[in-house]
């Protein structure tokens, strides 16, 4: 078994290596997670199957895989590519073929097993970031005076018991689950009371019909306690839930509802509701490890056009500017007027690399016609600065890196996105 198991690690490590570009870099976790899998392989090569000690040892190389920010998924690729491997080694050594069939059998059983226990060990470690998560997000909309505070309150409470029963492996629902059964799903639908713009709610809907239809797949995995499928159910759960709580809780309750919270101006958010708003999404965003990031817009040369047409007519410009930039951005982004011709772009769930993208799209689209107003008809150029969570400690050091990439695509010739 012994050469076997060395053999294996050399094929693991060329795998973790040269399939896996982010690994080549973490040389400490390829060498971690080559332990971990080559300790559970050896017991379930074994004769003798342990399954208690299979059990806790693929729990812990599942909470390994979450506590260092480990895709699930690796586990499942680097069976995908060592499984075979292995049965053509034993194969070579195995002459009995009854034996062989029967021996591969039990040992591709084994692996399932291990790939459910280690699902559930990532799981449960999921389960107790995002319960912290939501005890958040309850903390910040305590003292809303938003009429959405009880609808945001309620579901954020029936998934937390949602959480209670995978944590506790219940497989009947502790919950009402059915979009038409749950009060918010019945009062979307006639938009009683809400205050929801026909052009949010059909999007509101749909993400509240995925919720729960989510749900209802992952009690069925609860039944059937297959936790690989349940924890790939859940992650695609809460991620539904992240947006649908944003969206519902910050859109709607801060840019329809709190008319102070607007820019006078331009009509996008005002600094005062910045705040509020991004420390929210950057606290989500920590807490359930999924990307977000921001962008510092400024208008290029604006102040010769008050210097030369008066503010007038500067006023009109940056009203149409916004407008564009409002026009160009998801329903998801956020747009703050930061001071004077800048802009502060928000967009949650979005890395920096779809960032650049959504921030050369609205660069593309500034400039191209021109902006007029009285006397003014030119084309006007916006240019803008990148920055995400990745790069940042604190809402402050997210702010000050885009500040620093706007300036580096004002030093390169303005009109462009910089990172």
């Amino acid at each position: 078994m012994d050469e076997l198991l060395s053999s294996v690690s050399e094929k693991l490590t060329q795998f973790l290596h040269e399939n896996l570009e982010d690994f080549k870099y973490f040389s400490d976790k390829v060498e971690k997670i080559k332990g971990y899998y080559l300790d559970i392989l050896r017991e379930i090569l074994r004769e003798e199957f342990d399954r208690n000690e299979v059990k806790k040892k693929s729990f812990v190389l599942g909470r390994y895989f979450f506590e260092n920010d480990i895709s699930y998924m690796l586990l499942l690729d680097i069976d995908d590519h060592i499984v075979p491997y292995v049965i053509e080694l034993i194969s070579s050594v195995e002459e009995d073929i009854p034996h062989f069939v029967s021996r591969i059998h039990l040992f591709e059983e084994r692996v399932r097993y291990v790939e459910n226990k280690v699902a559930y060990g990532y799981l449960t470690e999921n389960i107790k970031q995002d319960k912290n998560w939501i005890r958040e997000k309850l903390r910040i909309i305590k003292n809303s005076e938003s009429t959405m505070k009880p609808f945001v309150r309620d579901h954020l409470i029936w998934v937390n018991r949602i959480l209670e029963d995978i944590r506790k492996l219940r497989p009947s629902a502790s919950v009402p689950l059915g979009h038409y059964n749950c009060e918010l799903g019945r009062r979307l639908e006639h938009s009683d009371g809400l205050g929801i713009f026909d052009e949010y709610r059909d999007e509101i809907i749909i993400l509240h019909k995925k919720i729960h239809g989510s749900a209802v797949q992952i009690y069925h995995f609860l039944h059937t306690r297959d936790y690989k499928h349940l924890l790939l159910e859940y992650l695609e759960f809460f991620n539904l839930v992240g947006k649908f709580v944003s969206l519902l809780g910050l859109t709607f309750a801060v840019m329809y509802e709190e008319d102070a919270n607007i820019d006078p101006l331009t009509k996008v958010l005002s600094r005062r509701s910045l705040e509020f708003i991004l420390s929210s999404q950057f606290h989500i965003a920590k807490i359930s490890k999924r990307p977000l990031s921001v962008a510092m817009v400024d208008i290029d040369n604006f102040k010769q056009i008050n210097d030369r047409y008066g503010h007038q007519i500067g006023d009109c410009v940056l009203r149409r500017i916004a407008q564009r930039i409002q026009d160009a951005l998801r329903k998801s982004d956020f747009i703050f007027r930061y001071g004077g011709e800048e802009f502060l772009v928000l967009l949650p769930f979005t890395s920096k690399s779809d960032a650049v993208k959504v921030l050369d799209k609205i660069v593309s689209r500034v400039s191209g016609e021109p902006v007029k107003c009285g006397e003014f008809n030119q084309r006007v150029t916006v240019s803008a600065g990148v920055s995400s969570i990745e790069d940042a400690r604190d809402i402050y050091s997210l702010i000050s890196r885009a500040d620093r990439a706007l300036y580096k695509a004002k030093k390169a010739g303005k009109n462009r996105v910089s990172t």
